[in-house]
């Protein structure tokens, strides 16, 4: 049963898939509930405003406004039919090939940031080698992006469990058997799997399958053990023709990828990989989802032929989307956010929840918004605090991030000191909307001299301090008037651009956008923050209201449009950093990484060789000392023969004596030679 705030049914014309969804919103918090009717478009990650099945003049209303009365929003269509079957393949397309993509998940710069971390700082897995997003938060938020979560449940459902997270590597000419995953190998389906090429990705390292496969009711292991071969003996060829006997549309595919594309198959799909390159690790990650109602159980990996066999134990799995039930499956709770900055930031938005409550206890109390590392800066965080009247956090202090703070609520002192002491320190009153920025090493610290709390924003980064600017920013504090003129649909005013300690720039403007006006998605080189202050605005696939910190991360495509009927207003800090700079500059930092990864590989296949020529000389003293024994038990052998030869030459003659006056001259030549060779073969025996 729809809940007092529902909508619904509402019925929308959409030739894609058309379907019934209820709406549920709450008059409290209006940003986390959609204004519109759901569609098959709308599961699949567009905006229903661009739904090409949608009349441009039909109205829905808000139903977190239906208490406050009757209101009805128009809404425009701005995209074509042709465009949203380009942008998502069908359904039906999917369930038959078991396969979507190529798809691009990262861009170059993020599997750059994605690798280094996963190769220095990820966490060690839980309780079996695929439980890296139990632990690891990077690989948790990878998981859970909206660009792929949103086919995962179009495919799936709205209920959805991670099972499993995995780093994958394959050396040059190093190759993975073709198999079905054991954990998803149940012709029951319900489970999806995402396979995404981060470092050295190409037609020659990217992974192999069999279309249709999934369809043909048995996994491959089972068809390679009815026709007696074992796991990794049978040909892409053979495999193939197993395929088509059931499915003869079934295609064998290695499709052409880059670093940041995925594919995205069905948990039953037949596939293996062969790294044919020849030099290169491929690296990529492995994300496994299943729907919630289904068990995902621990396969026994010293049976890796069929029939398989399972552990006892069950694996631990996070819930992604919808609901979950600890009956099937053993839910655990994400990991918690980092603070250290040892995570990556990606583009993302983040509410304000205004106005905060006063902590009594504690006068100052800071708020986490977000923190981890960009492709322009080591380390970016933002907080949102509190102080209480008559308190300051601290005294005058200075460290080597930089910071930027914005005063969102409340007059507050902003206090500028040489050194640690309040004597002589320059202050400041900022009201609401003021901001100030502090260099770094720069002391300073902010006293609540008012009757009423101060809440105020901070951003603090910290970069590599190789600017090449002669006069970087000096601590100063920035206001603005955020008026708009009516006749533009557009406006800004431009407040600095200079250079800092860690950046080739930093730059601020305001914004007003009018109702419909914005700008289409594009790419920045640089990293990007966004304070909304007034209205209601679409990005990144979410409506949200003012007030809310938006970060856009530099490479990752994002628009902006005013969906709200006032205007919207916002405060934009760019920062630019090597990759924004000149060309030659760029090419000199992309040669200099060049080097430096040169330099390292060279490093690690020294270190490898100097190894193996120890190892090898080992081995080569070990056989010389066993040859100087064998020599010297030779000399050995050798100086006994020569010892017992005169004994024998007299023992020779002495037979002959004897034995010529009774047998003859030839009965004493066999005699001689039979006694000569018993005797020879008792002296080389030696003494027993």
């Amino acid at each position: 049963m729809a809940n007092k705030w529902s909508l619904g049914p509402e019925r929308v014309k959409c030739d894609y898939r058309p379907e019934w969804r209820y709406l549920a919103g709450s008059p409290n918090s209006p940003i986390s509930v959609s204004p519109f009717p759901l569609c098959a478009c709308k599961r699949q990650g567009s905006s229903l405003r661009r739904c090409p099945s949608v009349d441009s003049d039909t109205t829905f209303p808000y139903p977190w406004l239906a208490a406050r009365g009757s209101v009805a929003v128009t809404i425009a269509i701005a995209a074509t039919a042709d465009t949203v079957r380009a942008s998502r393949p069908r359904p039906t397309n999917i369930s038959q090939s078991g396969v979507i993509g190529p798809v691009r998940l990262f861009t170059s710069d993020q599997c750059r940031l994605i690798t280094a971390y996963l190769r220095r700082d990820a966490r060690p897995p839980a309780d079996w080698g695929k439980g890296g997003a139990v632990t690891d938060r990077v690989l948790y938020e990878l998981a859970t992006r909206p660009a792929l979560l949103a086919p995962i449940t179009q495919w799936l459902g709205d209920d959805v469990i991670l099972w499993g997270a995995q780093l994958i590597e394959r050396k040059p000419q190093e190759s993975h058997p073709w198999h079905t995953d054991i954990e998803s190998s149940s012709q029951d389906g319900g489970f999806v799997s995402v396979w995404v090429g981060l470092e050295n990705t190409s037609q020659e390292s990217a992974l192999q399958f069999i279309t249709r496969s999934h369809l043909v009711g048995k996994t491959i292991q089972q068809v390679a053990r009815e026709k007696g071969l074992r796991r990794g003996t049978a040909s892409s060829d053979q495999i193939l023709a197993w395929a088509k006997e059931v499915e003869p549309e079934a295609e064998f595919v290695q499709p052409q990828m880059s670093d940041g594309e995925a594919l995205i198959f069905d948990g039953r799909l037949w596939h293996g990989s062969y790294n044919s390159r020849r030099q290169g690790t491929r690296l990529a990650l492995l994300l496994q989802y299943a729907k919630a109602d289904t068990q995902v159980r621990i396969p026994d990996f010293e049976q890796l032929e069929w029939p398989f066999r399972f552990l006892a134990s069950q694996p631990p799995v996070i819930r992604v989307s919808g609901t979950s039930s600890d009956d099937i499956n053993r839910i655990t709770p994400p990991p918690p956010a980092s603070l250290n900055g040892d995570s990556i930031l990606f583009s993302t938005i983040h509410p304000l929840p205004l106005p905060l409550a006063e902590d009594r206890e504690k006068p100052w109390r800071p708020h986490h918004i977000f923190c981890g590392t960009t492709p322009i800066l080591d380390f970016m965080s933002c907080h949102i605090s509190i102080l209480s009247p008559a308190h300051s956090p601290h005294l005058p202090h200075a460290h080597a991030e930089e910071e930027l703070l914005i005063v969102l609520d409340g007059e507050a002192d902003l206090i500028i000191s040489a050194d640690p002491q309040l004597e002589g320190a320059r202050v400041e009153r900022a009201r609401p909307g003021a901001f100030v920025y502090y260099p770094s090493y720069q002391h300073h610290t902010i006293r609540n001299s008012s009757e009423r709390p101060v809440t105020y924003l901070m951003f603090k980064w910290r970069g590599s301090a190789d600017s090449r600017a002669r006069q970087p920013l000096a601590t100063n504090i920035f206001s603005y008037d955020l008026f708009s003129n009516e006749e533009k649909p557009r406006w800004g005013e431009h407040l600095f651009n200079q250079a800092t300690t860690y950046l080739d720039a930093l730059t601020s403007h305001v914004t007003v956008l009018q109702p419909g006006a914005g700008y289409d998605p594009h790419i920045d080189p640089y990293d990007v923050t966004i304070l909304l202050l007034a209205g209601t605005v679409e990005t990144l696939s979410e409506t949200v209201t003012a007030p809310c910190v938006i970060y856009y991360q530099a490479g990752e495509p994002h628009g902006m449009r005013n969906v709200g009927r006032t205007p919207a207003r916002y405060l934009v800090f760019e920062f630019h950093g090597a990759t924004s700079s000149a060309p030659l500059w760029r090419r000199v930092m992309r040669l200099r990484r060049s080097i430096v990864e040169s330099v390292s590989r060279l490093g690690s296949q020294r270190r490898r060789l100097t190894r193996t020529t120890r190892r090898l000389q080992r081995r080569a003293k070990k056989t010389a000392r066993r040859i100087e024994r064998l020599q010297r038990r030779a000399k050995k052998t050798a100086r006994r023969i020569e010892r017992l030869r005169p004994a024998a030459k007299k023992t020779a003659r002495r037979i002959v004596r004897r034995a010529l006056p009774s047998w003859g001259i030839a009965r004493a030549g066999k005699q001689l030679a039979k006694k000569s060779k018993r005797f020879i073969v008792d002296v080389l025996a030696g003494p027993q």
